[in-house]
């Protein structure tokens, strides 16, 4: 009976800025605990360890989330990288959908998403541990590659297609029918009217290209 409880329960990977913003999505009694280096003060749930603990937790029945978006120059390979990881330990990753955001019906969702307060998606194809968060707006038709982050704010428009590995900034906007590559960087406040082919980071007026590396 134990396992079978433990199966509705979520450990967050990560306890900064974003696991808080996670935990504003759904029932505190929904999570189980957090892993992180070390405990955060800030973090109303059980600190259950570092990374190295996942392979036990999952074989205990544990779902996770991926509750860590790099603070930094914003590379999501990084992030991939601790998906990997965890996946590698036998993790299972849950879908977090606020109950204030708006998901239309033919709305395709894969695991590990994250929808939050105030979001819209409206027929659009999000892949694997896809970020929508707070109030931004997901266009109709629109592909939304695995591991992309759509900062609050952010408007995607209608076709829309976004590679993986993306980070779209705080209050980018994204014309209907662009094509994003995967490992695109859009800064904060960026007016997207073509496609963007090449990974890089793209910010200013115009648009211009800055490579990562």
């Amino acid at each position: 009976m134990e396992n079978i409880k433990l199966q509705n329960k979520i450990i967050l990977a990560g306890g900064g800025g974003h696991a808080l913003s996670l935990l504003e999505a759904a029932p505190l009694s929904d999570f189980a605990g957090y892993l992180a280096l070390a405990p955060a003060d800030s973090m109303p749930l059980e600190w259950l360890g570092d990374d190295a603990e996942t392979a036990a937790l999952a074989a205990k029945g544990y779902l996770f989330h991926i509750a860590y978006v790099y603070s930094g120059l914003p590379v999501m390979e990084k992030r991939r990288k601790l998906i990997e990881q965890y996946e590698a330990a036998g993790a299972r990753f849950a879908t977090i959908i606020a109950p204030t955001a708006i998901v239309t019906p033919n709305t395709h969702i894969s695991e590990g998403c994250a929808i939050l307060n105030g979001a819209i998606v409206n027929r659009a194809t999000l892949g694997k541990n896809v970020v929508v968060n707070s109030g931004a707006i997901v266009e109709h038709d629109c592909v939304v590659g695995a591991n992309t982050f759509i900062g609050p704010g952010a408007v995607i428009g209608g076709a829309v297609t976004i590679g993986d590995d993306c980070f779209i900034g705080l209050g980018a906007k994204i014309k209907n029918c662009v094509r994003i590559a995967s490992g695109v960087t859009v800064a904060m406040g960026a007016i997207v009217t073509r496609d963007l082919l090449e990974p890089g980071i793209y910010h200013g007026t115009p648009l211009r290209r800055y490579k990562i590396y």
